[in-house]
Order: C-alpha cells, then structure tokens, then sequence
C-alpha cells in the first residue's frame, strides 16, 4: 500500500521543464530546505538560495514570486517527494481515511533520517508571515479537498454509505489533530489514537459506521 498522500498540493507551473531546467529547481529547492533548516525562515534569503543551488536569482524568481512560496513548494516537495501523489487504496473507507492520517503525520512532522523544515518546524513563521501563512494554507486546505473528495468518490464507488460527503473539512481536522497532538506531547500520534480519530470522528463526520479492525496499543511507535 503507498502512503504518500500529501496534504499539499502540486502547483501547475514549470510542469513541462527540461532535463537541465529540472536538476536546477532540485539544486534550488534542496537549497531552500538546507538554509531554512540552518538559518531560520526569518533570516532566510533568495540571494542566499541562489548562492547556495549556484542559480541567479532570476531563475529564482521567474520559477517562483519570492522565498514564501519557495519554502512552501520546498515542504511540499520534501512530504511527498518528486512524483505524482498516490492516494492509497486499502478496499474501505475506514482503511483509506487510516493511510491518509498517518500519511499527513508523516508529511506534516517528517519521519526517519528525513533533514529539512517540516510544517511543524515553521508554525512560529507561519503565524508571523502572512504571505507564507497564505501559501501554506492554500496548498493544505486545497490538497485536503482533493484527498478527500477522491476518498469519498472511491468510497461511493464501493457502495459504501455516506450522509455527508464533504470529506475536504475532515481531512483538514485530520492534519489539525496531527499537529496539535505533536506540538502537546512531542511525538505525533500512535497507531491507536489515530485509530480513536478515524472511529471516533471522521467517520461520524461524514456520516459513516467504523468498521473496526483489530486495534493497535498505547505501545505502538509513532
């Protein structure tokens, strides 16, 4: 199963980019992931990127309007890799909604050996930057409406019954659940408590009856 959902979403620009045009935007945005992690997103600077990837900043800015969105298609980027986005399919919509929460942990916190800002690390700039307050919340709440409305729709499809099927909203209390039990207890959720969200709220949310799966313990990693 793949579990590469990603609460943000892919932008459109620079899709159709040559093999040399493409390593360039790597170089830029590694860059960008080193220096904010280093520095601090306050501090951080495009010419600094620039200096950084080897690139002008007039490859910089043609590719993106300034450091806000940069940093934000640089998060993005690092959640869920260089590819399209895989929305798993585990047969339920209880299994779905499970993936697609511990995929937003996983996006929203960084796992493993995974270096760089996370969306965690960035709440402090988040709240103080309006610009990239606004990119970060325009990338989480659009990917959150297409990764639920496709959860929903294969859902549907499976002639599972649902009462409300606006599963954008849910989604979103899925990455607000990530984040607030991270930023309270220092790790993300466990196995069982993302369990307890799924059956205890999201399904309810969209009208849905759990379908319990043996569930995990206190015990389990995070």
């Amino acid at each position: 199963m793949n579990d590469t959902v990603s609460y943000m979403t892919t932008t459109d620009a620079g899709v159709a980019r040559s093999p040399r045009g493409r390593a360039r935007e790597e170089a830029i945005l590694a860059a960008a992931v080193e220096l904010v992690s280093e520095v601090g997103y306050e501090r951080l600077t495009c010419d600094a990127i620039a200096a950084r990837a080897r690139a002008s900043k007039a490859t910089i800015y043609r590719r993106w309007s300034g450091k806000a969105e940069l940093v934000a298609d640089a998060l993005r980027r690092q959640a869920q890799g260089d590819g399209p986005i895989a929305l798993p399919d585990t047969g339920s919509l209880r299994g779905d909604l499970l993936a697609a929460v511990r995929a937003t942990a996983r996006a929203v916190t960084g796992t493993g050996d995974l270096a760089g800002p996370s969306l965690l690390g960035l709440v402090e700039a988040v709240r103080d930057d309006p610009v990239l307050r606004a990119q970060v919340r325009s990338q989480i709440e659009d990917g959150s409406a297409r990764v639920g409305r496709d959860v929903c729709a294969r859902a549907a499809a499976r002639g599972e019954l649902l009462t409300h099927v606006e599963g954008g909203p849910v989604v979103v209390v899925a990455v607000a659940h990530v984040l607030l039990t991270t930023l309270l207890h220092g790790a993300p959720p466990t196995d069982g408590e993302r369990a307890a969200l799924v059956d205890t709220v999201l399904l309810p949310l969209l009208g849905a009856s759990p379908r319990p799966s043996p569930s995990s313990s206190r015990g389990d990693h995070r």
